[in-house]
């Protein structure tokens, strides 16, 4: 692509959607990936088990953590919820040529 307006070169939009505890299998330990929330929900938590660490996940927080070397979760948030995830594919940067 001669022009791409984000580092990122992929997104996903998961609304009210509880998310278990995982990696993320397609980066690199090196990425950091960009988790960012909105909506209006009651207080919900953002898990990092590998670190053992609970975060507050308000409406308009953003988090950027390697997904791929940190396991992660969201529980499920009883009201409206939204969450803009975007991340990097290592064969979308071979596609396009980018290292």
């Amino acid at each position: 692509l001669p022009i791409w307006n984000s580092v990122y070169n992929s997104v996903s939009i998961m609304v009210n959607h509880a998310t278990p505890y995982h990696t993320d299998v397609n980066g690199q330990q090196q990425w950091l990936d960009m988790l960012i929330t909105v909506g209006d929900y009651p207080p919900l938590d953002f898990v990092i088990t590998t670190l053992n660490l609970w975060l507050r996940y308000n409406p308009g927080t953003i988090i950027a953590m390697p997904g791929s070397v940190l396991e992660h979760g969201v529980g499920y948030a009883d009201g409206n919820c939204a969450c803009l995830a975007y991340y990097m594919w290592q064969n979308v940067h071979e596609s396009v040529g980018i290292p």
